[in-house]
């Protein structure tokens, strides 16, 4: 969403002159669906187009490519003509926003004809891969949404699975009787395996929103930086429950072996101490 913005910002003169372009040479000869439906063949930016009379009132159904919306015909829409003006330039082009049917970045042209107004809806994003001010491959797009969603939903599979597996040994202790060494295993073990569990299934969760949901919505560094630090905080909770898991064992069994959780213990505060760095570089990069 950033990128397309800062694109669109650099080239604005440009973008707006081809709209007011297009819209000058688009002349329907009747304001019925046929009519109004002429832009979508030769103008592949433009998503939806409806006819508003001179009582600012929506008289023809929005008309996407494939759909007809009804519910707005008999709508006002004279509280969006506050902003429109014609006084500069015979067709207003409005300002980049995000559009409430397709939630996607948008511009609207509105151009007077006969007693009352086109008004027409444009994709940013098309529009830019129009003029070439943009690389962007449809297919590859849907294609990595498929890869993304099912990776997704096959690590949310995973991290169930994860959870409820800590759930049935730690019922399984409760139910059997066990040696104190073996219930303290038992209870680190499910411990480890719900909140290993809980991690992976919030980097699912995250991925299908930010990838597939609400990509539109969520673009940036930022973003990524947020799900990497939840996910390697997950982790070194889990390390460090296994890190207390060794000590125990070790001072059970055998003291000669300490320094091998020694080294485990350092290796789960180098990783904090990276995280928090990476933290502190990400939030001085922005």
């Amino acid at each position: 969403m950033k990128r397309i913005i800062n694109i669109y910002t650099e080239n604005k003169n440009s973008i707006k002159f081809y709209i007011r372009m297009t819209m000058e040479n688009y002349h329907p000869v009747s304001i019925n669906e046929k009519g109004l439906h002429l832009l979508f063949e030769f103008e592949k930016s433009a998503e939806i187009i409806y006819y508003v009379d001179a009582n600012f009132i929506q008289s023809t159904p929005a008309f996407g490519r494939k759909y007809v919306d009804k519910d707005c015909e008999g709508t006002d829409k004279s509280f969006y003509f506050k902003w429109v003006s014609f006084i500069d330039e015979p067709i207003h082009v409005s300002n980049p926003y995000l559009h409430h049917i397709t939630g996607l970045p948008t511009l609207t042209a509105v151009k007077p004809h006969n007693d009352g107004y086109i008004v027409v809806d444009f994709d940013i994003l098309k529009l830019l891969e129009e003029l070439r001010l943009i690389e962007h491959n449809s297919a590859f797009e849907k294609v990595n949404s498929y890869v993304m969603g099912g990776s997704g939903l096959l690590l949310g599979i995973v991290s169930v699975f994860l959870v409820l597996y800590g759930g049935y040994i730690f019922l399984h202790m409760l139910i059997f009787q066990k040696t104190s060494e073996a219930v303290m295993h038992d209870v680190f073990t499910s411990i480890i395996s719900i909140t290993i569990g809980l991690a992976i299934y919030d980097l699912a969760k995250n991925i299908i929103e930010n990838e597939i949901l609400f990509k539109t919505f969520n673009y940036g560094s930022d973003l990524q930086s947020r799900i990497l630090s939840k996910f390697l905080t997950s982790i070194i909770i889990a390390l460090s429950i296994e890190s207390l898991i060794a000590v125990f064992k070790i001072v059970l069994d055998d003291y000669s072996k300490l320094i091998n959780a020694f080294y485990l213990i350092i290796g789960v505060t180098l990783l904090i101490v990276g995280t928090g760095v990476y933290n502190w570089l990400s939030q001085e990069v922005k």
